[in-house]
């Protein structure tokens, strides 16, 4: 699941700055990019398990379809929130494109991405989990699947907390790293 979490945070703020630094292509590829965020992407598992079997890539995958498009969008909201005047300033200035990026855009964009980053820890698990249920042999959800099942209440409760307590712990990380990385803000 994190190595999931990983490459589709990644790669939804990697092309979140993208479209929003190149306005004419977020406007040509708005349409296709609504239409993928607005599918849901569970209903894609039974698809990844055909493609790519029960074993780990179908998760992986999954979970990259789901948080890509969180921080796609998390991302592309905090570039267009950007003070323009902020920037229209360091313009005047002379700062160049990449001082801009790097001394506006980024930082600006910052609090928008780990948003985005901790909303996406309760979908990356539900996806995870949701796909260990339908079609898995290991896994948190397998083992949720196999002792409710066995009508084994304790052990659904015991996968349940685990569970819980990793999204805290995730959520809990995120949220400190945010503190620290913005300690600028306060």
């Amino acid at each position: 699941m994190s190595a999931g979490y990983v490459l589709g945070a990644a790669a939804g703020i990697g092309c979140g700055l993208c479209l929003g630094f190149l306005p004419y292509v977020e406007r040509v590829t708005a349409p296709f990019v609504s239409a993928l965020y607005a599918l849901p992407k569970i209903a894609l598992a039974p698809l990844f398990v055909i493609l790519f079997g029960i074993e780990l890539e179908s998760k992986i995958v999954l979970v990259i379809s789901t948080v890509l498009f969180l921080l796609l969008y998390n991302t592309l909201d905090g570039v267009l929130d950007i003070d323009r005047d902020l920037v229209e300033a360091l313009e005047l200035m002379g700062a160049t494109r990449g001082e801009i990026v790097r001394k506006a855009l980024i930082p600006g964009t910052l609090p928008w991405i780990f948003t985005g980053l901790r909303i996406a820890v309760r979908y990356a698990f539900t996806a995870a989990i949701l796909d260990e249920l339908m079609a898995s042999n290991e896994g948190i959800g397998y083992l949720i699947e196999a002792a409710a099942g066995d009508y084994n209440t304790a052990g659904v409760y015991a996968a349940v907390f685990v569970l819980v307590a990793f999204s805290v712990l995730f959520t809990e990380l995120l949220t400190r790293t945010e503190a620290s990385t913005l300690r600028w803000r306060v």
